[in-house]
């Protein structure tokens, strides 16, 4: 990447004026995440997803270290892995890629959709206050390494930096109203995050009334996936809420061409919401990795969107904002 925009060295969290971002090795600075991937996928071993689909099995820690110094090598800084709790969460091998790539990553507590929990699962039985304080301890004490599924607590020394929270498409389930209760609930417990799985891009603003309704800032939620339905004027109702809106689908041609969200940013600049926009990956699939085999692989929105977007001329700063300066507010806790 020809910006000069360079990872920057790991800092303490020293209290005071500096704003806190907790990755898996430990708080950092907000300043120094340097270009973040708002939205990614590292590990994915067990859990509904890949019950659901084996295309979703990411097991070779080796290949994600190779893309973690790839996408340094280019330039990035952070990654968020987004696999929240038993949907294959691999805590103790993110600690390991973030130590052998150089790469921040924050990783994530909270759920998925409900299609990824058995009717039986305990996200279903146990009280909401109970859910938001297992989600809350893995905030404050450490991310559990075995998801919960007990019957002992065994936590890591890593933290969760983000809460997630998923809907289905056009509809919110009753499960998936619960989880979304439970994460408001953990972040007034601590600041953080929350940031949010939409089916194609639906129901962002009952994701927003539902999570303001529930005490929860727009300052502090991200919506994700939105640009699967890349209707400007929708997507400018959703960014005047003053939430953050997730773009990762760049290079899924399935879904729609870069062309697409390109002319979604420059219509989303022109309205005033440049500092609005979060771009990352989701390389969820094996299928997306040149590691497995397939592509185009975790460095894409650096080598190859970015560069196009300067091709469309929008300009440096509009870039930077959505690469950087907009992740560190959108990933720092309220104090």
């Amino acid at each position: 990447m020809a910006t000069g925009w360079k990872n920057q060295p790991v800092g303490l969290f020293l209290g005071g004026g500096i704003v806190k971002v907790q990755t898996v090795l430990g708080p950092v600075d907000s300043g120094r995440l340097g270009i973040v991937d708002y939205h990614d996928h590292l590990m994915t071993i067990g859990g509904g997803e890949v019950r659901a689909d084996r295309d979703l099995l990411l097991d070779r820690v080796d290949y994600a270290i190779e893309a973690a110094r790839l996408y340094a090598g280019n330039g990035g800084g952070t990654m968020v892995d987004m696999n929240p709790i038993d949907c294959g969460r691999r805590i103790e091998e993110l600690v390991r890629i973030s130590r052998e790539s150089g790469v921040h990553i924050i990783a994530c507590t909270g759920f998925q959709r409900a299609i990824y929990y058995e009717a039986t699962h305990w996200v279903y039985n146990y009280p909401e206050d109970e859910i938001a304080r297992l989600i809350t301890e893995e905030i404050t004490e450490g991310i559990e390494i075995n998801n919960y599924n007990g019957p002992i607590v065994h936590r890591s020394s890593a933290r969760a930096g983000v809460i997630k929270a998923g809907t289905e498409y056009n509809h919110i389930l009753p499960g998936e109203h619960r989880m979304l209760v439970a994460a408001a609930m953990a972040h007034k417990n601590t600041g953080a995050p929350i940031s949010t799985h939409t089916e194609r891009g639906t129901m962002a603003l009952e994701q927003v009334n539902a999570l303001e309704s529930l005490g929860v800032p727009s300052s502090s939620m991200i919506i994700g996936h939105i640009d699967r339905n890349p209707d400007l004027g929708y997507h400018k109702k959703v960014a005047r809420r003053g939430v953050f809106l997730g773009y990762d689908g760049p290079s899924r041609v399935k879904y729609w061409p870069d062309e697409v969200i390109i002319d979604l940013i420059k219509g989303m600049l022109d309205a005033g919401f440049g500092d609005r926009i979060l771009l990352g990956g989701d390389n969820g699939r094996r299928s997306y990795w040149p590691e497995y085999g397939g592509g185009p692989g975790h460095s894409y929105i650096l080598t190859t969107f970015a560069p196009r977007l300067r091709e469309e001329g929008i300009p440096e700063d509009a870039i930077r904002r959505m690469l950087i300066d907009n992740p560190e507010r959108a990933f720092s806790f309220i104090q």
